[in-house]
């Protein structure tokens, strides 16, 4: 005879209430790994924004959007496919940035088909 043994309900519930869900595991999901200027960072002006995900994304789906303290975008040249580094992606600034604290909006799509967006700020100094 085989007997099966169930996990009770409450207890299924209760593993499920206590795992985040906002938790992303970068193993399996498409995300950024690290970006320059880093999140949260005082630099000076930098030359172009950076980003690094953890997989390669879907070939015209990466986009870097610079927004400035008074919500206007900043032009900048087009997002760019590192040569060297297919996981990295960059725009150039046109010209340096005043003081002030940034946002960096970005949007790209992994292998799996989903869309991710996210942001980040930086705040540049006078040096």
């Amino acid at each position: 005879m085989i007997r099966r043994t169930l996990l009770p309900l409450t207890l299924l519930v209760g593993l499920a209430a206590a795992t985040p869900s906002n938790v992303v595991d970068t193993k399996f999901h498409f995300a950024l790994s690290k970006s320059m200027p880093i999140a949260d960072s005082s630099v000076e002006s930098p030359p172009e924004i950076r980003l690094w995900f953890t997989e390669v994304p879907d070939a015209g789906t990466t986009s870097i959007r610079l927004i400035g303290a008074d919500e206007q975008v900043i032009h900048t040249g087009d997002a760019t496919q590192d040569t060297d580094d297919r996981q990295s992606f960059s725009v150039a600034l046109e010209s340096a940035l005043s003081s002030g604290t940034y946002k960096v909006a970005w949007r790209a799509m992994g292998s799996d088909g989903h869309v991710v967006r996210d942001d980040y700020e930086f705040t540049v100094v006078d040096q």
